[in-house]
């Protein structure tokens, strides 16, 4: 994964070389390329919805994502770095080595065109759901622009890898972050985007957003203490094919 955003970061250093400037049409694709890890911008990637929620999204021009943390997403292994802390050497004090990813928040997306029937009972909890499809261009261009002056920095969208949660339990250390920090935070956005391997059917293409980078993106809306984030988004001609699914017995 690391190796595809390298080879995505070169051409952007090239371009930077000839003289394009980040809010150039050249750069700013370049961009979504690299922070959707070389995934191609005409590929498909469906996500099951609450029907509800969803229209509720539509009607108000928002995409709502939860907060990527273990607490709301009910799994000790969810974005395993973001609990982490050290012991400053000098002055004994916490450091939360952990707050350069929790402030991440996510949405589930799929590679896979065909859902399989148990994909409903895991996202519509019950509900009415209805199934979308569009594209990784699609997304990245609404949550990436040239207005916001940090746009490189706040949205990603890269394939989940999947691991055996005791290795995922081992990365749960100083050290591990340490490892992982340098200057466009590519390796801490991979760490949120681990998850254990039972959950490796689902084939997941997770979008981030990243909080913490300032100045805050405007519009955006947090909800129920923050464990929700509304970004502003426009709907139209973004969904490709929907599906509502109701009632009990879903197929």
């Amino acid at each position: 994964m690391i190796e595809i955003f390298e080879r995505e970061q070169q051409k952007i250093r090239e371009l930077d070389f000839t003289g394009n400037s980040v809010d150039s049409d050249a750069m700013y694709r370049q961009y979504q390329r690299r922070n959707s890890f070389g995934l191609a911008p005409n590929k498909e990637i469906p996500r099951i919805f609450q029907r509800d929620y969803y229209e509720k999204d539509v009607a108000d021009g928002y995409l709502t994502l939860p907060l990527a943390t273990a607490t709301v997403w009910a799994d000790p292994l969810e974005n395993p770095l973001a609990d982490i802390q050290d012991v400053d050497s000098v002055t004994g004090s916490q450091i939360h080595l952990g707050s350069l990813v929790s402030s991440f928040y996510a949405l589930c997306w799929t590679n896979r065109a065909t859902p399989q029937s148990s994909d409903w009972a895991s996202f519509s909890h019950g509900k009415e759901a209805v199934r979308i499809s569009t594209t990784v261009g699609k997304l990245m261009d609404r949550m990436m622009y040239t207005e916001d002056s940090c746009y490189m920095h706040r949205s990603w969208l890269v394939n989940v890898e999947y691991r055996d949660p005791a290795l995922i339990q081992a990365m749960k250390n100083p050290d591990e972050v340490y490892s992982r920090m340098e200057s466009t935070g590519s390796r801490l956005v991979v760490s949120a985007a681990l998850v254990r391997t039972q959950f490796s059917d689902e084939d997941e293409v997770r979008l981030l957003f990243d909080a913490s980078i300032l100045p805050p993106l405007p519009g955006v809306n947090y909800l129920n203490n923050q464990s929700l984030v509304r970004i502003p988004f426009d709907w139209t001609g973004f969904v490709d094919n929907q599906v509502l699914i109701s009632g009990p017995n879903r197929t």
